[in-house]
C-alpha cells in the first residue's frame, strides 16, 4: 500500500498562520481509478465530518494568523437572576462589539479585529456568557463597555508552542448542534502553498517506517526556522499511499547581542575621553 505503484509522487501543502505552521502531504494518483474509488468510498457522514472539521481548522488558521499576546480574551456574563434568550444575546454582544469599534476609533486605534462565541448556554437558558477574542486595547475600557449588563473578565492572550489553538478550540465548540461562533471580516488568510517537489517518496517511506525519528529530523531540514511539534501518519482503507500532518512553531529570535561603548582615557590628565588628545 505504502510503496503502490499508482503513487506518482507527493504534494507538499504548507499552512502560515502566525507562528504556527501545518504541512499536510498527501499521494498524487497516475491513475484516475484511485480517484474515483476514493470519491465512491467516501460516505455522506464521513464528508460531513470532513467538512467540520476543516471549517474549525480554518477557523483555529485564522485565529493564529490574526491574533498575538497584545490582544485580548474577554468573558461577558450577566447579572444573576437575568437570562437573555438568544436574540437578546446576539443583540447585546452586537452592541458591544459597536461601542468598541467607536472608542477605538475616538483614540485612533487600527480597526477592530474579533472573533466571538455566542451565547454559550446549556439549552436551558442557563449561565448566559459570552467569551470574544479581540485587538489589543486598554483592559479597562474593554470591561467597562460591557455597561453594566454583569461582569466582564479580561486577560491578554497567552499564545504556546500551538499558539492559539487551545483557545480556539474552545471557542468553536458548537453545543446543541448549532454554530455559536462568528468573526469579523478583516482576518487575514493564513499563507498557504503547494509544491510537488518538496518532498520525495522515499521521505514518505521513511517516515512512515520509522515514525518515531524520521519525521522530526526531516521536518527539521526541510524547515529549520521552526521547531517540530507532531506529527500523524494515516493510510486510507480504499486507495494507495500514505497521509502525512505536522505541526511546528517558530523558533525565538536569539537575543542581540549589545554593543560594547570603548572609553577612550586621557593618558595626560586623566580624562575619560571627552576631549581630543593633541
Amino acid at each position: 500500500r505504502l510503496k503502490h505503484r499508482n503513487v506518482f509522487r507527493y504534494r507538499a501543502r504548507t499552512i502560515k498562520a502566525g507562528d504556527i505552521l501545518e504541512v499536510e502531504i498527501f499521494p498524487i494518483w497516475n491513475t484516475q481509478n484511485e480517484v474515483r474509488k476514493a470519491k465512491k468510498e467516501a460516505t455522506k457522514e464521513a464528508q460531513r465530518n470532513l467538512n467540520d472539521r476543516n471549517a474549525k481548522k480554518k477557523l483555529i488558521r485564522k485565529i493564529n494568523a490574526n491574533f498575538t499576546g497584545e490582544d485580548l480574551c474577554i468573558t461577558l456574563t450577566y447579572k444573576a437572576g437575568f437570562v437573555p434568550d438568544e436574540e437578546q444575546a446576539r443583540r447585546d454582544i452586537r452592541n458591544y462589539l459597536r461601542r468598541v469599534r467607536q472608542w477605538r476609533r475616538k483614540n485612533g486605534l487600527p480597526e477592530l479585529k474579533y472573533v466571538i462565541e455566542y451565547g454559550g448556554g446549556d439549552g436551558r437558558r442557563k449561565r448566559v456568557h459570552h467569551h470574544v477574542i479581540m485587538s489589543g486595547m486598554d483592559r479597562d475600557v474593554a470591561e467597562a463597555l460591557w455597561q453594566g449588563r454583569g461582569w466582564a473578565n479580561t486577560r491578554r492572550l497567552q499564545p504556546d508552542d500551538y499558539g492559539l489553538e487551545a483557545l480556539a478550540r474552545y471557542m468553536t465548540k458548537e453545543p446543541n448542534g448549532g454554530k455559536r461562533w462568528a468573526a469579523s471580516k478583516n482576518l487575514v488568510d493564513p499563507k498557504i502553498t503547494e509544491a510537488d517537489t518538496k518532498i520525495s517518496r522515499r521521505k514518505v517511506e521513511q517516515m512512515a517506517e520509522d515514525f518515531e525519528a524520521k519525521p522530526a529530523a526531516i521536518f527539521a531540514a526541510l524547515f529549520p526556522e521552526y521547531s517540530f511539534n507532531e506529527c500523524a501518519v494515516q493510510y486510507s482503507d480504499f486507495v494507495a499511499g500514505a497521509y502525512i500532518y505536522a505541526k511546528l512553531h517558530r523558533k525565538a529570535a536569539p537575543p542581540q547581542k549589545q554593543k560594547k561603548k570603548r572609553r577612550v582615557r586621557n593618558e595626560h590628565n586623566g580624562n575619560d575621553g571627552n576631549l581630543p588628545r593633541s
